[in-house]
């Protein structure tokens, strides 16, 4: 019971405090004191008021940041995947612009072909051929002459599996054509590769006039390869002073590595 009448008169005390407090401000009978107090206290405050600031920037940045940086992260994601698309888009449109004039130019020239797509090359250094994706299945046997869509001769069908090819390309060291020469008394010979290098057309005869520029082209004396594929132009000629044969050097109409589809032909005599 003390310790209850002590709170009551404690309440009772400070309650009268308070009330003596506005009294006295109202009058502005504390106004001196007041002034000292917010002199005093108004650093702490700004202390503490610029701290709740930058504790409130803190918190409304860090969340601003991650918002951000999500935000961010899905753009480029979006960006990369547009690029990617177009990128497809433009490899499928030239594979089609090449699809059309393979086919144009097989219907203008009466020849029968597989078109098919390059999907490889081969790796090893001594072995220049191209993988296509047509195979047995398509028709494709081993022999089979392989040409650009301006008829230039590429290689020939080397090894055939069910759905793919590999082309043995002309520049091969292991390929060889029977070739013509298109001047005044069509020049016979065999165009072989170098090593992936170059190319030559060996056994012309010492006494054949041949000139720079001039078209060599397929003979159409091997099985299935028709006459007047165009392989290249001659460069440069050599000839050893006693020798029975010269040789030129001749410059691919077709490059390998500008190719996306190829035709291989069935050819029929």
């Amino acid at each position: 019971m003390r310790l209850f009448g002590r709170s009551i008169k404690l309440s009772v005390l400070l309650l009268a405090v308070v009330i003596l407090l506005i009294f006295l401000h109202q009058f502005r009978i504390l106004l001196p004191i007041e002034n000292l107090l917010v002199r005093i206290l108004s650093p702490i405050q700004n202390q503490i008021y610029v701290l709740g600031v930058k504790i409130n920037n803190f918190y409304s940045n860090t969340g601003f940041n991650k918002d951000l940086v999500k935000t961010n992260s899905e753009l480029e994601q979006k960006f990369n995947d547009l690029v990617i698309e177009n990128s497809q888009l433009k490899t499928m449109l030239l594979e089609q612009q090449e699809i059309e004039r393979q086919y144009n130019f097989l219907q203008e020239a009466g020849l029968e072909a597989v078109v098919a797509k390059i999907i490889g090359r081969s790796l090893q250094a001594d072995y220049q051929t191209l993988i296509v994706n047509k195979g047995e299945i398509d028709g494709v046997r081993v022999g089979l002459p392989v040409i650009a869509s301006d008829g230039a001769m590429v290689g020939k069908i080397a090894e055939v599996n069910t759905n793919s090819s590999q082309v043995l390309l002309i520049n091969d060291s292991h390929s060889s054509l029977a070739a013509t020469i298109q001047n005044e008394s069509l020049t016979k010979g065999v165009v072989v590769g170098e090593r992936g290098l170059s190319l030559k057309m060996e056994l012309i005869p010492q006494d054949e006039e041949i000139g720079i520029g001039e078209v060599v082209v397929t003979s159409g004396l091997e099985a299935d390869i028709p006459r007047g594929l165009v392989i290249g132009q001659i460069e440069q000629v050599t000839s050893e002073p006693n020798g029975f044969f010269q040789t030129a050097f001749l410059d691919p109409l077709a490059n390998p590595d500008d190719l996306v589809v190829v035709s291989i032909l069935k050819y029929h005599d």
